[in-house]
């Protein structure tokens, strides 16, 4: 037959006593803080973006021109463009617009062969179900012969305020100084 093993010693606690008080102390704090921060929500946005240089009504303009060597053929370093290109939800320009990408972008590589831009950008939807009026705010590292390309949500306003997450960017494609990316967006969104 065992012997009952006893939790205190002299009226104190054992010190296996106290490591299990001190751990259900830490679970219900842990729980505490999640129940106070609330529940987090995720959602995808998938969206293509016409980048439109030329043509008769341009959506991105060159407003500084840089003073490095060219990267490739009529990008220079330094080269800065601001923007307000269509988003749609198809690849197709006559695809039902959703919103704006508004913002600037710097082509901020060196390399020759291999332009790497600085955006900063929102995306503003304005005709997305459920999320008109919201928007993302989106920077990062455009090296625009990559693939894909992944590029941080720092956050947004509306049903996306406080937003963290991350952006696919994929050319779907590329003719002259116009192109069409594809972003697949991914948002973490605290609940309030």
């Amino acid at each position: 037959m065992m012997a009952k093993r006893s939790t205190t010693s002299g009226g104190r606690l054992t010190c296996g006593a106290a490591a299990a008080y001190v751990m259900m102390a830490i679970i219900l704090v842990l729980q505490l803080m999640q129940a106070a921060a609330g529940t987090s929500s995720m959602h995808h946005l998938h969206l293509f973006m016409h980048d439109g240089y030329t043509g008769p009504r341009p959506t991105a303009v060159l407003i500084v021109n840089g003073t490095g060597a060219p990267v490739i053929s009529g990008v220079r370093f330094g080269d800065t463009v601001v923007m307000d290109d269509v988003l749609t939800e198809g690849p197709s320009r006559a695809s039902r617009p959703v919103g704006r990408a508004q913002g600037t972008y710097v082509t901020a590589s060196l390399e020759k062969g291999r332009p790497a831009m600085l955006l900063s950008m929102n995306v503003v939807l304005t005709d997305y179900d459920g999320y008109n009026g919201s928007t993302v705010a989106v920077t990062g590292r455009n090296d625009i012969t990559a693939p894909v390309r992944e590029l941080a949500v720092v956050g947004g306003t509306g049903r996306f305020r406080m937003a963290t997450g991350y952006v696919l960017w994929k050319t779907a494609s590329w003719k002259g100084k116009n192109a069409v990316l594809e972003l697949d967006i991914y948002l973490r969104v605290v609940d309030d």
